[in-house]
């Protein structure tokens, strides 16, 4: 069956340009400079999968035309992928059930307490205002789940400062903020066909991957394609596309990967 990823959103946690109307070394003239926060969606058979709900979730599924969506999984709970969560209301509504939500014992753990209204209702809400829209799923690293007939392989990676899921679903697979990938992570890499990776800026950076270590990462993984993701201010499309090989790209928001 084909497969089609989509980029919602490519960028930082702080977007491009930054608040400020900053754009750094990035040409604002070029539309695909324009980065927001990091989420994509997966469509396999009838199954749509969002992996994160970025700040701009909302405008990224009025953009992308989405109106449905199954599950979503994170990767972890920094804002720029968890703080559109609030949207899984109007999703759960046009889906007509409680959207899946997947994620580790830690990133489920912070869910619940500080969007409990999503999960649990209050005994007390006698109207109904704010029935639960999202049903929790505990995943594992390294045991794969699935997913209305998709089956999602977690890996952990090293983002520095915490832990973060790296998914693989079939031949494609997405590591976004991540420093560090490990043995088991290579291993669960191998045989891919297409890579979204993690590619801060040229500069070495704390939490993230650079340009210099994405590709030996790519050149180790050997995809037949990679594109890079979470790319900031400083991180030029034009620039970046020409210091790539053929078989590696920048992403921009709106990107179609179809998998076949």
């Amino acid at each position: 069956s084909v497969m089609k990823v989509t980029i919602l959103g490519c960028g930082p946690s702080q977007g491009v340009p930054v608040i400020g109307n900053h754009w750094g070394d990035c040409n604002p003239e070029n539309s695909k400079n324009r980065r927001t926060r990091p989420s994509i969606l997966i469509e396999c058979s009838e199954t749509s999968i969002l992996v994160d709900t970025s700040p701009d979730i909302r405008s990224q599924l009025l953009d992308n035309k989405i109106n449905h969506i199954d599950a979503v999984i994170y990767t972890h709970i920094h804002y720029d992928h968890i703080g559109g969560i609030g949207e899984l209301r109007t999703l759960s509504f046009l889906a007509k059930r409680r959207i899946d939500v997947y994620g580790t014992a830690a990133t489920l753990g912070t869910l619940e307490s500080n969007w409990g209204y999503l999960f649990t209702s209050e005994a007390s809400d006698d109207a109904k205002l704010y029935k639960p829209v999202a049903e929790a799923h505990l995943f594992n690293y390294d045991t794969p789940f699935d997913i209305q007939g998709v089956e999602i392989l977690p890996f952990e990676m090293d983002h520095g400062i915490c832990d973060t899921a790296g998914f693989r679903v079939g031949e494609f697979a997405y590591c976004t903020d991540v420093a560090r990938l490990n043995e088991n992570a290579f291993k669960k890499l191998q045989g891919i066909d297409t890579w979204i990776v993690d590619c801060l800026r040229q500069e070495p950076h704390p939490t993230h991957s650079h340009l210099e270590r994405t590709l030996d990462w790519i050149g180790r993984v050997k995809p037949r394609r990679a594109v890079l993701t979470h790319m900031n201010f400083q991180t030029d499309y034009e620039k970046i596309k020409k210091l790539c090989p053929t078989e590696v790209q920048p992403a921009f928001d709106g990107m179609i990967l179809e998998l076949h």
